[in-house]
């Protein structure tokens, strides 16, 4: 009962693991605003809000936030859910770096600054950022969507700190491997799905109900002395010894 009647958003809600969360809190009655791309317009069903949003453009982020602010008086949780990943193209250099960054991280300070007025006057405020992997360890070929969710790591932690006398909890969400559209190449592959589960402790994929699961138990009260922290959720693959 307790996320019955709460106030949710989520950015990149249309598919995959966003999809995912997007249900776990619809099934548990609380408020859902979706928001992504791929979406068509606003619609708007009961207590389930679709938005279309190109999160690396600002002018559309303020939008939505005016928007929202005269929907609701507050709001409970904020999941930064939404990213990118394009493979580097020495021909597209400056679109490659600036639209991984502005969507993977620039958008997650812009949104989360701008709610900040609506989080406060929650009971239980709580921020959820999802970050990867692959801001503590060496990825290839990707030099952007690295940098990106390394960067999201360390505004978690000033999130934290910086919105401690408002009460509102920042906490991030590292997963590993976890079956989605973008695995999809590697997981279907044998030999890279091998390559993979090989260095994992576990030596399977996740799902994408393991991150939703977390971000659940992340925006409710059981969590509520846990902030500042980055969750890794990747089957052990980055402590994985000898």
């Amino acid at each position: 009962m307790e996320f019955k009647n709460k106030v949710i958003v989520i950015t990149g809600g249309y598919s995959g693991t966003g999809k995912v969360i997007v249900n776990k809190f619809r099934d548990l009655k609380a408020k859902v605003y979706s928001l992504d791309i791929k979406y068509s317009g606003i619609k708007i069903k009961k207590n389930f809000i679709t938005y279309k949003i190109d999160l690396s453009n600002f002018n559309e982020i303020k939008k939505f936030v005016n928007f929202l602010t005269l929907k609701e008086k507050k709001i409970d949780s904020l999941i930064n859910n939404a990213g990118a990943s394009t493979l580097f193209d020495e021909k597209k250099i400056y679109e490659y770096w600036n639209k991984t960054l502005n969507t993977n991280l620039s958008s997650v300070f812009f949104i989360s600054t701008l709610l900040v007025k609506l989080l406060k006057k929650s009971n239980y405020p709580s921020i959820i950022n999802i970050g990867s992997i692959a801001s503590k360890i060496a990825m290839s070929n990707n030099q952007a969507y690295n940098c990106s969710k390394a960067g999201i790591v360390s505004l978690t932690y000033s999130q934290a700190m910086d919105y401690k006398n408002l009460k509102i909890r920042s906490n991030c969400i590292s997963p590993g491997y976890i079956k989605t559209s973008m695995t999809k190449k590697s997981f279907l592959n044998k030999k890279k799905y091998n390559e993979r589960v090989k260095r994992m402790i576990l030596e399977n994929y996740g799902d994408s109900i393991d991150i939703a699961e977390m971000v659940l138990f992340l925006s409710s009260k059981k969590s509520k002395y846990i902030n500042a922290e980055n969750i890794v959720i990747d089957g052990g693959l980055i402590r994985k010894g000898i």
